[in-house]
């Protein structure tokens, strides 16, 4: 029997704390070569609409799970009042090869998106770091914020972004996750103001040039990176880059897809990316985190599959101790 699973169901299963624990899970196990991750893939569909395809295997989980996750992307549905993009997780049992859930995957994306900012800050962030610069405000934002919140307790948020409408919204929807201990948000027009003070930076655009200066960001500052995901992207300065600390979630991915650090290899500003640190390396005690309390450093994310394969299998956990679902016989 196979679980399907709803939005709402799905989100009544995860706390942001379990994700980011989970997060460390998959991480430590992708390090130690118990997971096994594909590049994502992509086939047409009808019009200019694509789906792409990302799969993982997680053997450390019980049982082991493998994890498909389809999103579709068409243009043409802004016309048909759709939306312009939807997501579907498959899960299995590894071993077995029968289906265990099939569920909506716009949220767990989102969380586990925002659980490896958290890890990642909770590792490489300064432990007095409590004021954030948030560049963006649309769907990824809010969860970058609530990650961070989660492993560094914050006394401000400060959002850059350009849509009124989205930044409301984005404050919505931090308060309503946070809760009754959410810290004050703010709107800010300038990088420069966002960042004095600030030694904690999310950057989660669709940005294709840096959205501040290095000058503008202060020693000891963390930064997560997760919104440049094309080559033709970026979101960071190469000079800041060249100043930075390099951690990534994984380096074949980062090659393929992070144009922030792409950009800057090409020019010869950065160190070649075997030099870069995985977050998983950090996990495993194979490298250091933060060397000084004056460096500067960047935790470059374009997302991996395993990451879906953990927070997929503790929904499905969490889902059945609840009675959540209804079981199909597939």
């Amino acid at each position: 029997m196979a679980l399907i699973l709803s939005q709402n169901e799905v989100k009544q299963c995860v706390s942001m704390v379990d994700a980011i624990a989970a997060m460390r899970t998959a991480f430590q196990a992708l390090a130690e070569g118990h997971a096994l991750i594909s590049q994502r893939s992509a086939a047409p569909l009808i019009g200019d609409g694509v789906a792409l395809l990302m799969p993982s295997l997680l053997r450390t989980q019980t049982p082991p799970s493998f994890v498909v996750k389809c999103i579709t992307v068409v243009p043409e549905n802004f016309s048909r009042q759709l939306p312009l993009t939807s997501a579907t997780m498959l899960l299995l049992d590894a071993e077995t090869g029968q289906a265990l859930a099939v569920l909506s995957a716009g949220w767990p994306t989102a969380m586990r998106t925002g659980a490896v900012s958290g890890l990642a800050t909770d590792l490489m962030a300064r432990p007095d770091a409590d004021i954030l610069a948030l560049f963006g405000a649309g769907g990824q934002a809010p969860f970058q914020a609530v990650a961070i919140h989660a492993v560094r307790p914050l006394r401000e948020i400060r959002i850059v972004n350009r849509n009124p409408d989205h930044f409301n919204r984005c404050c919505q929807t931090i308060q309503a996750l946070i809760g009754p201990g959410c810290p004050p948000i703010k709107h800010v027009a300038l990088s420069a103001e966002a960042l004095r003070g600030a030694s904690l930076v999310a950057c989660a655009t669709t940005a294709s040039s840096p959205l501040f200066a290095a000058s503008e960001v202060e020693p000891g500052t963390h930064i997560n990176a997760i919104g440049a995901f094309t080559p033709e992207m970026c979101e960071l300065d190469a000079e800041l880059l060249q100043q930075a600390r390099i951690v990534v979630d994984q380096r074949e991915a980062a090659l393929a897809e992070a144009g922030d650090l792409l950009q800057a290899l090409a020019r010869d500003l950065i160190p070649a990316a075997d030099t870069w640190t995985e977050l998983g390396e950090l996990l495993t005690g194979q490298s250091l985190t933060r060397l000084q309390p004056e460096d500067i450093t960047v935790f470059k994310s374009v997302g991996l599959a395993v990451q879906d394969a953990a927070i997929a299998q503790l929904i499905y956990q969490r889902a059945r101790e609840q009675n959540l679902g209804v079981n199909v016989e597939l």
